[in-house]
């Protein structure tokens, strides 16, 4: 065993991320997504009606969802008690209010500095995997802090 490694490495698993009418384009968000360690089978919903259906709890549950801000009580209502972790990208702040995890889209979703917003998402989704695998096995951020030597 190298220096360092305190076990032998566990194969990771594939996320699930549901987006709704996020602006983002979800093939380039998986492609940085993996740049930044996350490997993600990205959903995209276009529609409000799709997104409610596929989130009854019939079907596989997602690990993560990303939407805009005018969605957050539609996520709320579908939920069911189940606690999925969200992102809210929005371009107007006023959806950042009372929010665990926002980005703000200050330059919008089509222009070329769009790509900021890109890498946002992925360190926040990336954050928040960690800190849900954390709580998992009882660790609390704190502790998990002072151990962590590398940056992301």
């Amino acid at each position: 065993m190298e220096k360092g490694q305190t076990g032998p490495e566990r194969p990771r698993k594939r996320l699930l991320l549901y987006m709704l009418h996020c602006g983002l384009d979800g093939k380039l968000l998986q492609k940085i997504c993996a740049r930044h360690g996350l490997d993600l089978d990205i959903r995209q919903f276009p529609r409000e009606e799709a997104f409610a259906y596929h989130m009854h709890p019939q079907f596989q549950t997602p690990d993560l969802i990303l939407i805009r801000g005018h969605f957050i009580q539609l996520v709320h209502e579908v939920d069911k008690e189940r606690h999925i972790p969200y992102v809210v990208v929005s371009s107007k702040l006023k959806y950042g209010t009372g929010q665990p995890v926002f980005i703000h889209a200050d330059k919008g979703y089509g222009t070329e500095e769009t790509l900021a917003v890109y890498h946002a998402v992925a360190e926040k989704l990336k954050e928040m995997v960690s800190l849900r695998s954390l709580d998992a096995q009882g660790t609390s951020p704190v502790e998990a802090n002072a151990t962590d030597s590398a940056p992301c």
